[in-house]
């Protein structure tokens, strides 16, 4: 069953209250005083929000096996989101639908098998196969291995996002004995520095160091991931000594350990967006676009990320941050404007009277969708429904299990659904922008059709990098703020903390890998 908030008449003021309130309270931790525990000298173990599923392909499009880097990827991004290499060690466009690699001399599968190219498309096609996401992602017509390390990929048009998407987690490279006789996956063997040593389901994924590994040597021997789907769980778990390391914390966790000479408290800008994907379709009041920007208007996302994240996030005004290098200030960015708002909504026929907009005596009424996974989803929801009722619209927030809240948007049964996404994770504007917002897209939930913009997109990704592929996907950017079909509210801010033992740690802008590799404990 859902979780319906029941939403009093709070302002501004009121919600910066809230958030006081909230940090006045004592810490779980301070209340249970956890007698201290220690870890192996040689182990980091890891509190995560996400169950690890090293025995799927799938879930969370198989990033573990990337963050966790029991597999690695032909390309990487560096810390500043450059493309280097990874079991590719170059490549080039030989013709406008031909990519070539040059592929790592001397690497060896956990399994003592030989990586070369023919192993390399073995992969690629298990993965192409059985994950129908990826087909998309990597635009595929065929994989040639003209030599032992050489790799040619042939894409269906002219891709020149292909380099980026390699980088996706979902591209993985798998050894042969990931598979069995009938193609089936049953467990990952891979070249990265960790090897799946154990598995213990809704407990804890165990990864230990592969001594045959191709780059320098992790410090530690043993990397052990404790499953801790509750917030203030993991915080306590942190505190008591149990693990070493967590990440997704509540802001109210943030502000005591950073204070707290025993832990380091980690904070970067990363890759990812908290927005609202808005329901464009037929099924929903905001199929008309003069609401949809209303409502983009109405939302001061200064108070979202200060009255619901504690000022751990910045205000997105436009879907990219600006440090993103595929944006342009020619994106004309979202601003907090009543009047403007107000204007809109009376000309697409609503009077608001008694602080509220009505239309033919009825309310104007939005339900709102999102999942309690994800440790700041709720307040962010939270607040997006506070600002609305502030402003006179009345809303309906449910909160879901992902799937739960998928299910309902799939069938058009929402007008808003918070969610998270990290469209910059593969540095190239393709991955989310194609999957996400173009009217053929598989996860295009918003109902939303543009043919303009569908031209760009299908354009940018023939295009190599340069002026005019910038011009294409601003073009495109721009018209996502102009037909809303989504409201941006918080980039975010990624933030983890480790007991002050722990040296090393760096926080990976793309959000999804660890890189525990260069972690050590002292």
């Amino acid at each position: 069953m859902p979780l319906s908030f029941s939403l009093p008449r709070l302002g501004r003021h009121a919600l910066a209250a809230i958030a006081a309130t909230m940090l006045a309270l004592p810490a779980p931790a301070a209340l249970v005083s956890p007698a201290r525990a220690e870890t192996p000298a040689d182990t980091l173990v890891v509190a995560t929000m996400w169950e690890a599923l090293p025995l799927a392909m799938a879930p969370r499009r198989s990033r573990f096996f990337n963050e966790s880097e029991i597999l690695d990827t032909l390309v990487k991004l560096d810390f500043d989101m450059n493309l280097v290499p990874g079991l590719a060690t170059s490549w080039e466009r030989v013709s406008p639908t031909v990519w070539r690699f040059a592929l790592r001399e001397g690497v060896t599968f956990h399994d003592g098998s030989p990586f070369d190219a023919r192993a390399a498309k073995f992969s690629l096609e298990r993965v192409i196969a059985l994950l129908p996401y990826a087909a998309d992602l990597l635009n595929i017509e065929s994989i040639a291995t003209p030599e032992p390390l050489v790799l040619e990929i042939e894409t269906s048009e002219p891709f020149s996002a292909l380099p980026n998407q390699l980088t996706d987690a979902i591209t993985v490279i798998y050894g042969k004995a990931s598979f069995d006789g009938d193609g089936k996956f049953v467990t990952p063997v891979g070249t990265g520095p960790w090897k799946l040593a154990d598995y213990r389901k809704q407990d804890r994924t165990i990864v230990e160091r592969f001594d045959g590994y191709w780059g320098e040597a992790p410090a530690l021997k043993t990397i052990e991931y404790r499953y801790i789907p509750d917030h203030n769980a993991r915080a306590i778990a942190l505190e008591a000594g149990e693990v070493d390391f967590i990440d997704n914390l509540l802001p109210s966790d943030v502000s005591r350990l950073s204070a707290d000479e025993r832990f380091t408290v980690y904070s970067e800008e990363s890759a990812g967006i908290y927005y609202g994907a808005i329901n464009a379709g037929e099924k929903s009041v905001l199929s008309d676009v003069r609401l949809r920007r209303a409502v983009n208007l109405l939302i001061d996302r200064e108070i979202v990320v200060t009255g619901a994240l504690d000022g751990i996030g910045n205000p997105a005004w436009t879907f990219f941050p600006a440090s993103f290098p595929w944006t342009s200030e020619e994106v004309t960015p979202y601003s907090f404007d009543p009047e403007a708002a107000a204007a809109l909504l009376t000309e697409a026929g609503y009077d608001k009277s008694s602080g509220t907009w009505t239309k033919d005596g009825e309310p104007l009424t939005l339900r709102i969708l999102s999942y309690s996974s994800r440790a700041e989803m709720a307040t962010i929801t939270e607040a997006l429904a506070i600002l609305l009722k502030q402003q006179g619209i009345e809303t309906k927030v449910q909160m879901f299990t992902w799937e739960g809240m998928l299910e309902l948007v799939r069938q058009g049964d929402y007008d808003i659904s918070v969610v998270f996404w990290t469209p910059e994770m593969t540095g190239h504007p393709d991955l989310h922008l194609k999957s996400q917002f173009h009217s053929k897209a598989g996860m295009n939930y918003q109902f939303w059709a543009n043919a303009e913009f569908d031209a760009l997109v299908d354009k940018g990704r023939t295009l190599d990098a340069g002026p005019e592929a910038l011009a294409t996907y601003v073009r495109a950017q721009q018209i996502l703020q102009e037909d809303a079909p989504e409201i941006p509210l918080v980039h975010k801010v990624f933030v983890a903390a480790s007991r002050a033992n722990v040296e090393g740690y760096k926080v990976h802008p793309s959000g999804f890998f660890y890189n525990f590799k260069a972690v050590s404990k002292n």
